[in-house]
């Protein structure tokens, strides 16, 4: 069996559909299918682009008919948040402005209170947060052995969110709150005063994202994950409190991930960190790896990208 792990899609049915074309996927009974291939989704399905609807037939039925798995990524469990009340006049994740237009162009084609709408939030649901398969893993930001284990109570066997916590994975301050954000936005480092940065969006950030699977003794610098040249204006000091950041070793099987919005020629984080998002979302590439008849070993090949512009 070939497993074709997908980065974050955000809407781009087209990018979606060609990649699936290449890489093999037929059309039969109106999903896709592979007699010797399983796509594998790391999440974030929604949100950025137009074909939010085509998006969720394509991958939503390809995994309910067994062609395909998914994991939930951070704006799947944002969705369910937004739709979700915690009181008569609130919901989980509030209704500003600014949460608005993040779920813009879901909402055009799933607006709020509407029955495929309820429905589809309910398949979010079923997401598993990550995926362990025997030779290779599966998670939308963040392999966090640590985070995973404090989560596994709040978690059903299949490790989706028990719905009776679903609440408490949204209140800040807990310790489930903490696990989510960890899992599914990845490992965050304060950068030491004054220095801070604009997002991609315009926000003012203080915090950078970091390489979890590498050494704790590298700098902001070297740390900071999927910045591209605007790291450079990080300090190139020592990482304080790096003793938080999980590292990866290069004997643990392979993991797969989306989440940071690379950029350029598809390419491995480690022999065997994989990140798949490479800006789809934003003009970029949609990116797969094919993990061809895995094995057991703990190397990746780096020829073993297909994307699709």
């Amino acid at each position: 069996m070939i497993y074709d792990i997908i980065g974050d899609i955000h809407g781009q049915a087209n990018k979606l559909e060609n990649l699936l074309l290449k890489l093999g996927y037929v059309m039969v009974n109106g999903m896709y299918q592979h007699p010797a291939r399983k796509a594998v989704f790391v999440g974030d399905l929604i949100d950025r682009g137009e074909q939010q609807r085509r998006v969720i037939e394509v991958v939503r039925t390809m995994v309910t008919h067994g062609h395909a798995f998914a994991v939930m990524g951070n704006h799947e469990y944002n969705a369910i948040c937004y739709h979700t009340p915690k009181s008569a006049t609130d919901y989980l994740r509030p209704h500003s402005k600014s949460k608005f237009r993040q779920h813009e162009f879901f909402l055009k084609e799933y607006p709020l209170g509407q029955k495929d709408t309820d429905e589809l939030i309910a398949w979010f649901k079923t997401l598993p947060l990550f995926l362990e398969f025997d030779c290779f893993r599966v998670i939308h930001a963040c392999w966090d052995e640590t985070a995973i284990m404090q989560a596994k109570p709040y978690l059903n066997t299949d490790n989706t969110i028990h719905v009776r916590y679903l609440a408490r994975s949204a209140t800040q301050g807990t310790s489930f709150f903490n696990c989510i954000e960890r899992l599914l936005k990845g490992v965050e480092v304060r950068l030491p005063p004054p220095h801070s940065f604009q997002d991609k969006d315009g926000k003012i950030r203080h915090s950078i994202r970091v390489k979890w699977w590498a050494g704790r003794d590298a700098g902001y610098q070297q740390l900071a994950f999927g910045y591209g040249v605007g790291k450079k204006s990080f300090p190139d000091t020592p990482v304080l409190n790096s003793a938080d950041i999980p590292f990866y070793d290069s004997t643990r099987k392979p993991v797969f991930f989306g989440h940071y919005w690379l950029t350029g020629t598809p390419a491995l984080q480690q022999s065997n960190v994989c990140c798949v998002d490479y800006s789809a979302g934003k003009g970029g590439k949609l990116v797969s790896y094919s993990l061809k008849n895995p094995t057991g070993s703990s190397h990746l090949n780096a020829m073993n990208f297909t994307f699709s512009d």
